[in-house]
């Protein structure tokens, strides 16, 4: 999955040098999982807390500053508090991009990584150095003194020139840094409507929810009232409500909340029909490049937690980034997991979730499926990745059949093979009946006459020897399924769908799978209704 960037952090908060938070941002969800006090939450509001440092950077960069930025922190009441307590005079911020493109001319680069170190006695930020790539691929390092010979630059400029005649493009690094400032996060309390206007974080909270909210419903522009409406429906569909309205109340303090031709106050909805008015609202009028969020499961049944979150990702313009305690829930969404762990008292590391050996049963632990059943769900279904996962959620929330089912990916190709039996004896121990288990695999074929490679016929044979229902797709993959309508009304114009085996990578105007679960947002179901992917959705 590729991550258009990253913020590293050292000693700040519970990450100290040697064991610095890493946050990646990119198309798709991130997830950071841990236990309470990990330091899960100190690396997601970093982003908010750090918000005015990101545009003190490019100005750190020019002279006209003196190379440094006096910048002050948000919402922190004693800035020594961001430096880690083993070194409370610093912290290190570190920004690199990955999308960065090598320059043509011979005496131009382009940035892809800057090193900045924040003083929090002085509240002064100082670039360390920065790093850029020229055209012929090579690496070339700036230090403070190469960095101070800058020739003459406006701090809004985007190309510096420096006076050895190397040109150094940041346009890409300053619009990461923007993007960074832009982003929103929401804490894990959530649910409260407060008397007065105000921010709880990026949240909106009282009158000035409450405000917002009715001059985007009552108002005369177009868009907000429709935007208004979107929101409405989502809820109502997520919840499973045949209808709903949310109207300011006549105090303008608070909401009255229609359920189903029902009248009620906010208070008396509960905490999660609460979050979801409120996350919603507040992404509804930010619409940010990321969303931070802390523990989207908070007050919300597993089995509404997925659709909140491919909902809430929905409303950002890249991705989304999430804290949880549930493993189940940030494997079946996220493309990158980070686990947090807290290694002694004011001490936190973080690193990449490992590719241990899938347990399944214990992954569907995790997802609750035992309580599920009894509230109905009636079955399993196991597809190949994160991106999957999300698109299905959105064909089933149309057949109001999200709540059914327990959705969970195989985690790619590697389990797709013959060697599938003891995982799926796993699952039969949970499952007893292997009606209830359904798979569906891409096919990856490359013609209608192509057999399935031999590691993709092993897996279904097997398959098919235990009892359980499980098929490749006759098209190549999940996104040869789309059609025009959906994808430009999820990407742009621009894009075209795919041809039945055409690889997505081929395509005029690719897209990042991690785009997939909006395409099938913006479809309709008779756009599948008639091709064999469509016919599995109806007789489930």
């Amino acid at each position: 999955m590729e991550v258009t960037g990253k913020v590293t952090l050292r000693n700040y908060r519970c990450f100290n040098w040697d064991n610095p938070a890493t946050l990646e941002f990119g198309n798709g969800f991130t997830a950071l999982v841990g236990a309470n006090n990990s330091g899960k939450s100190a690396a997601l509001r970093s982003i908010y807390e750090l918000r005015n440092i990101w545009p003190a950077l490019r100005n750190a960069l020019s002279p006209a500053t003196g190379y440094r930025a006096g910048v002050q922190p948000l919402g922190v009441a004693d800035v020594a508090e961001l430096a880690n307590d083993h070194d409370a005079e610093k912290f290190e911020v570190l920004i690199q991009i990955s999308d960065s493109h090598q320059p043509r001319s011979l005496s131009e680069l382009v940035a892809f990584l800057i090193s900045a170190e924040y003083d929090v006695r002085a509240q002064l930020l100082t670039v360390k150095y920065f790093q850029a790539i020229d055209s012929t691929g090579n690496i070339q390092t700036f230090d403070r003194t190469l960095l101070q010979t800058v020739a003459g630059t406006q701090p809004e400029a985007t190309l510096l020139r420096y006076t050895d005649g190397r040109a150094v493009d940041f346009s890409k690094m300053f619009a990461f840094i923007l993007d960074l400032h832009n982003s929103k996060y929401f804490p894990a309390f959530r649910n409260a409507i407060n008397e007065g206007a105000g921010s709880y974080y990026d949240i909106p909270v009282g009158t000035a929810l409450v405000g917002s909210w009715d001059v985007w419903k009552a108002g005369a522009v177009r868009a907000h009232k429709i935007a208004i409406s979107r929101i409405e429906r989502e809820i109502a569909d997520l919840l499973g409500f045949r209808s709903l309205q949310i109207n300011a109340d006549q105090s303008g303090k608070t909401f009255d909340v229609i359920i189903n031709d029902r009248p009620m106050k906010l208070y008396e909805v509960g905490a999660g029909v609460a979050q979801l008015i409120i996350v919603f609202a507040a992404a509804l009028v930010h619409q940010p490049p990321y969303i931070l969020i802390d523990e989207p499961e908070l007050s919300l049944h597993p089995s509404l937690q997925l659709s909140f979150l491919s909902t809430l990702g929905s409303y950002v313009k890249k991705g989304l980034l999430f804290s949880t305690h549930s493993i189940g829930l940030a494997r079946s969404t996220a493309s990158r997991i980070f686990t947090v762990q807290r290694l002694q008292d004011g001490i936190s590391s973080m690193s990449p979730l490992g590719e241990k050996t899938k347990n399944f049963t214990e992954w569907l632990g995790e997802l609750s499926y035992s309580s599920r059943v009894e509230l109905g769900c009636e079955g399993l279904i196991l597809v190949e990745g994160p991106s999957e996962v999300l698109c299905f959620q959105e064909f089933l929330r149309k057949l109001r059949k999200d709540h059914r089912f327990v959705l969970m990916q195989l985690g790619g190709a590697s389990l797709i093979n013959g060697g599938i039996a003891p995982h799926l004896e796993e699952i039969k121990r949970l499952i007893d009946d292997p009606s209830k288990i359904h798979i569906v695999i891409d096919s990856e074929k490359r013609s209608a006459d192509e057999p399935l490679a031999s590691d993709r016929e092993a897996f279904l044979t097997v398959c098919k020897s235990l009892g359980v229902n499980a098929w490749a797709t006759e098209r190549r993959a999940t996104e040869n399924y789309f059609e025009s309508n959906g994808i430009q009304k999820a990407l742009g114009n621009g894009y075209q769908p795919l041809e039945p085996y055409q690889k997505l990578k081929d395509a005029i105007k690719p897209w990042h799978k991690s785009n997939n679960w909006k395409i099938a947002k913006e479809m309709s179901l008779d756009d599948i209704r008639d091709t064999d992917l469509g016919r599995f959705f109806m007789e489930l």
